[in-house]
C-alpha cells in the first residue's frame, strides 16, 4: 500500500464526523446539564430570592414607621387645649399632633386592623375648636403585620421607667393616660406567614418631648 493511499484513508476518517450515536451522547451530557442549572438556579430562588424579597420589603415598612415614632414623639395639647394623649390600648393608640406641619394640630388614631396599621386623622373645626366624632381621613401605613393577640402592639410607660420595673409597662386599657411617658411599638411583620423566613419582629422606644417631665 502506498503513502498516498495510507494518507488517503485517514484523511476520510478524519472528515467522518459525529455519529449518530456520539450526538445522542453529546445532547444527553447537555440536557444533564441543563436541568442541573436549572434545579440549582430554583434551589437559590427557593432559599434566598424570598429572603431578598422581604428584605426590600422591609425597607418599606421601615419608612411607614419611622412616620409613626415621628407623629407619636411630636404629640402635643389639642388646639382645644386637651390633653395630648385621648386613649391607648394594646393595638390602638389615639393623640394629638401636627402630623402634617401647617400649625393646626391634627387627632391621630393609629390601630391594628386587618393585619395592617392604619392611620386616622382629624382635624379640628370650629371656634372654639372641636375634633368631630371619628377618622375623617384614613390611610394604610404599614401591611403583612402578623401580631397574634398575645403580642400587643403598643406598650406604655410612666416617668418612673427603667427604675420601676413593677408598674410598667402600664396595664391597658390605660385608664389615666396622663401618666405615660413612654410609648413602644413591637410589630411582627411576613410577607408571607407561609414560606421562610419566619416573622421579623421590630421594636422602637418613644418618648413624647412635649410631656417630659425628667429633665
Amino acid at each position: 500500500m502506498s503513502i498516498r493511499e495510507i494518507f488517503g484513508k485517514k484523511t476520510s476518517v478524519s472528515q467522518r464526523g459525529l455519529s449518530l450515536v456520539e450526538m445522542l451522547i453529546a445532547i444527553a451530557i447537555f440536557s444533564l446539564i441543563l436541568i442541573g442549572m436549572l434545579l440549582l438556579i430554583k434551589y437559590i430562588y427557593k432559599n434566598y430570592g424570598y429572603a431578598m424579597e422581604q428584605g426590600l420589603s422591609l425597607n418599606e415598612v421601615q419608612k411607614g414607621i419611622k412616620v409613626l415614632t415621628d407623629d407619636i414623639r411630636g404629640a402635643r395639647p389639642a388646639d382645644s387645649g386637651a390633653f395630648p394623649i385621648v386613649s391607648a390600648d394594646k393595638s390602638s393608640f389615639v393623640f394629638y399632633a401636627d402630623v402634617d406641619n401647617d400649625r393646626i394640630t391634627e387627632r391621630v388614631h393609629y390601630y391594628l386592623q386587618n393585619a395592617a396599621i392604619k392611620k386616622g386623622i382629624t382635624k379640628p373645626s370650629g371656634m372654639p375648636p372641636n375634633y368631630p366624632a371619628g377618622d375623617q381621613t384614613t390611610t394604610t401605613l404599614v401591611t403583612h403585620v402578623v401580631n397574634i393577640a398575645a403580642q400587643p402592639l403598643f406598650y406604655f410607660y410612666d416617668t418612673n421607667y427603667p427604675a420601676d420595673q413593677t408598674n410598667n409597662p402600664i396595664t391597658v386599657p390605660v385608664s389615666d393616660v396622663s401618666k405615660i411617658r413612654l410609648v413602644k411599638m413591637d410589630m411582627f411583620y411576613n410577607l408571607n406567614p407561609f414560606r421562610a423566613p419566619d416573622n421579623v419582629r421590630l421594636e422602637s422606644f418613644v418618648e413624647m418631648r412635649n410631656l417630659k417631665d425628667n429633665w
